[in-house]
């Protein structure tokens, strides 16, 4: 091909090339232009406004309230009895199981022993020929035909046969172990059949209608606790509820490690209270002046409390506070929020910060 053929080519290619630009070039004005009547017709689709959140609010308040000192410790029993063998025999008979009610007298346990059975036998055939001695000796001594000699003897043998046949029963009552009080088992030590021994701890009891929390008090607090103070009790276990109760002793020794001191405080009958379960001690020791919200105000967001504050536009702002002691419906922040503020006091709406709040009407 010569250099003319070339040149013509290559111009054909240059005018394909612009028609087809011209072409995509036309189909954009044409949609543009097509957008812009849209637009002027009134069919674009218009921005969507988020609607503002309905919250009940409530405004920061300063009140007196409770200086209140808190203590963590665990139930336990004021009535405990621990149940130990005297002799040494195989159990025969056991009546309880761990977690049985009993009441005081019930049979728990028997021992069988051969060689304190044959005791109470052979002492008491001793009382029982040193009785008939007696008596035979007497009826002469009463008839004149004894001396003061005999039957002073006879006196002498009877009661020391008495004294054998008490010492053999009381050895034999060992065998038989009932409930010294009304209460709980909460352990058994031995199974039927095994052999018990003298001393072996063989089932605890504890009285379970008679309860007190024992709590460790800091040094700097003990002075404002004393015996006979009302004391407000939390239990981990029930939630939700306030226990009345009353301090009965404060330990005076102290622990020289830890520098805090035992308090017991007596519990209220109240069913479902068990030993063993975690709880708190509030003593109150005197009043003071704070900020407090209402709980339901209170928001945990990744570990961090926090209330939603409404500020001067309107909106929801999410505010890290850092909380008190709780009184009753309301808890104390100590640091946060101030006097004035507005604050939502429902927590169940969910993440709404940024978001407009209107006051919810009641």
């Amino acid at each position: 091909m010569n250099i003319d053929g070339i040149k013509e080519k290559i111009s054909t290619m240059n005018k394909k090339k612009l028609a087809g630009m011209s072409i995509g070039a036309a189909i954009v004005l044409i949609a543009a232009g097509s957008l812009i009547i849209a637009k002027q017709d009134g069919h674009a689709a218009p921005m969507k406004t988020e609607a503002p959140v309905a919250a009940a609010t409530s405004v920061v308040e300063q009140r007196t309230i409770d200086s209140v000192v808190t203590a963590a410790g665990a139930l336990t029993s004021r009535n405990t009895s621990v149940l130990s063998s005297k002799v040494m025999g195989r159990v025969s008979y056991l009546g309880v199981q761990d977690g049985d009610q009993v009441s005081s007298g019930k049979l728990l346990i028997r021992i069988d022993s051969g060689e304190i059975a044959a005791q109470a036998a052979q002492a008491q055939a001793a009382y029982n020929n040193a009785k008939l001695q007696y008596d035979r000796i007497k009826n002469l001594y009463d008839a004149k035909a004894s001396t003061q000699m005999e039957m002073d003897q006879a006196t002498l043998g009877l009661a020391t046969a008495q004294a054998g046949l008490t010492a053999a029963k009381a050895m034999e009552s060992y065998t038989v172990i009932t409930a010294p009080i009304s209460g709980q088992v909460v352990e058994k030590r031995i199974n039927l059949g095994e052999m018990a021994l003298p001393g072996q701890p063989l089932l605890k009891l504890e009285d379970s209608r008679n309860l007190r929390l024992e709590v460790t008090v800091r040094e700097q607090d003990i002075l404002h606790i004393q015996p006979g103070k009302d004391v407000k009790v939390l239990i981990d276990a029930m939630p939700g509820r306030e226990f009345a109760a009353k301090v009965s002793q404060v330990v005076s020794a102290s622990d020289v490690r830890t520098h805090s001191f035992i308090v017991k405080v007596d519990m209220p009958a109240v069913k479902g209270l068990i030993t063993g379960m975690y709880g708190k001690a509030l003593f109150r020791i005197g009043r003071r002046e704070a900020i407090v919200v209402p709980r339901s105000a209170v928001v945990e967001m990744s570990g961090i409390s926090g209330v939603y504050v409404v500020n001067a536009e309107g909106t929801a702002v999410f505010q890290m506070v850092q909380l008190g002691e709780t009184q009753g419906n309301a808890v104390e922040v100590v640091s946060g929020l101030k006097k004035g503020d507005r604050i939502i006091s429902d927590k169940h709406l969910g993440r709404i910060e940024g978001k407009k709040i209107v006051v919810a009407q009641n």
